[in-house]
């Protein structure tokens, strides 16, 4: 029988003495070779293909669950993440929201006066970026903006004073 592959030349005389070899073994051998040759090549395919695929499909599995939560937790904190949560404060007075939301965002006012439509707010020693969320708070929920405003720094890095002029929209 005449083989479709041509082989080169050196791998004919290793196959001759590969053929000879096996031949010079006791059935008995063989069979225990046969048996050694079953059990690597198993432990090959365990090792090199079906663990390695069964430890991408748990950390799949993972990520899928961890998804999941998530989405469901979005999903149940939906309605409150777009509409905003303070939805009556807009009714209060300007003065009793600003004294709402800034102590909500752990700012003190120094001193805090109505003059008419106006709300004048003095803040000392604050966090710049605390005072500008709770500044984009109060514009976002209450509708309530800065007219005047006058922020000064101070000698501690991100610390500052400021004196707001709030108008409500």
């Amino acid at each position: 029988m005449r083989s479709a592959v041509t082989l080169p030349a050196f791998v004919r005389p290793l196959i001759s003495r590969g053929r000879t070899w096996w031949e010079d073994r006791a059935p008995r051998e063989r069979a225990l070779l046969l048996v050694l040759a079953t059990i690597l090549f198993l432990w090959g395919a365990w090792a090199g293909v079906w663990h390695p695929l069964q430890q991408a499909r748990a950390a799949a599995q993972s990520e899928i669950r961890l998804y999941t939560e998530l989405a469901t937790r979005l999903r149940t904190a939906g309605p409150a993440l777009q509409t905003p949560a303070a939805g009556p404060i807009r009714s209060q007075p300007v003065q009793m929201i600003v004294t709402i939301t800034a102590s909500e965002s752990a700012l003190q006012i120094r001193q805090i006066e109505q003059q008419g439509e106006v709300t004048r707010v003095v803040l000392e020693t604050v966090d710049f970026n605390r005072l500008v969320q709770w500044l984009d708070r109060l514009e976002r929920d209450a509708g309530v903006t800065v007219a005047a405003g006058r922020i000064e720094r101070q000698t501690a890095p991100g610390v500052v004073n400021a004196r707001l002029s709030l108008v409500r929209q």
